[in-house]
């Protein structure tokens, strides 16, 4: 069971990875991979419970993925030291950017949700005015 989902995993990364060699884009493969993924989970062409396992595996287990970076980047401890200051700025505005943007897109997601959620309900239609949204 385990190596069917991973292999369903593991045939959307390299579908990522022949997309993006294929076409030349500018986007990592597994970026790609796990927008395909991602596609055939919102699709229903895979069913969730097709990957459940083995992706909670994988993130339960993902700190071991970084061991290897870690240990290369100490390798450059001194190129670090030396360089600190133009790596500190960007990726410290990178980083409050990701967490305004994340947030924004929450918000957003969240008031569809209650929009959606009150044109379902008897009279939803009446919640939604009174709200000042305009129904399309």
């Amino acid at each position: 069971m385990y190596y069917k989902q991973l292999l369903l995993i593991i045939a959307a990364y390299f579908a990522g990875d022949m997309l993006s060699r294929g076409l030349g884009l500018p986007v990592p493969a597994n970026v790609l991979g796990l927008l395909i993924l991602l596609a055939l989970l919102i699709l229903r062409w895979i069913a969730l419970s097709d990957v459940e396992d083995t992706s909670d595996f994988i993130i339960k287990n993902l700190a071991l993925i970084f061991v290897p970076s870690a240990v290369g980047i100490m390798q450059y401890a001194g190129l670090l030291r030396s360089s600190f200051w133009e790596i500190a700025i960007p990726w410290v505005l990178a980083c409050i950017v990701g967490y305004m943007v994340t947030g924004w897109v929450t918000q957003a997601a969240i008031q569809a949700m209650e929009r959606r959620k009150g044109d379902n309900e008897p009279g939803g239609s009446e919640k939604t005015k009174q709200k000042g949204v305009r129904e399309v």
